[in-house]
């Protein structure tokens, strides 16, 4: 009677308790991109060719990369850049030695996101899904330094 009274007892137990989540281990620290309405693999590989066209200078791929108008820090103070022709005039004066050390420097486990996209070094940098361009990821601001946007 008592061992059919422990095996009860166990089983409710058992039923009650809540089931462990497979993969909770897996999952913490890893960011959740779904808010910005993209996902970690996209996330990384637009950070990667972000990184490669700014090493090389190419231009025009960053041009690419862009949603315009597009609000970005420059010479002190922020500016709209309209199009990709303005772009290419202020490319020096947006992308600086500091801007392009810390997009060298960012790395995929280091991106935040949200609603408003995904972002690294506090704010500097944002893009996310443009819905107009078949949900390409596009850069959509460009920030001041130190300053969480």
């Amino acid at each position: 009677m008592s061992r059919t009274f422990f095996l009860l007892v166990l089983a409710a137990f058992m039923l009650v308790s809540p089931t462990p989540v497979v993969g909770t281990v897996q999952a913490q620290g890893v960011p959740s991109f779904d808010a910005a309405g993209t996902d970690a693999a996209q996330a990384a590989a637009f950070l990667k060719t972000l990184q490669s066209a700014v090493s090389v200078c190419n231009r025009l791929k960053v041009a690419s990369l862009v949603e315009f108008p597009l609000e970005a820090w420059a010479s002190g103070r922020t500016i709209t850049i309209r199009n990709e022709s303005e772009f290419h005039a202020k490319y020096s004066q947006v992308f600086t030695p500091e801007l392009k050390k810390s997009i060298a420097e960012a790395r995929p486990d280091s991106l935040s996101a949200n609603q408003q996209g995904v972002m690294f070094d506090n704010g500097r940098l944002w893009f996310r899904p443009v819905v107009e361009r078949k949900s390409a990821l596009k850069i959509v601001a460009i920030n001041e330094p130190g300053t969480k946007q």
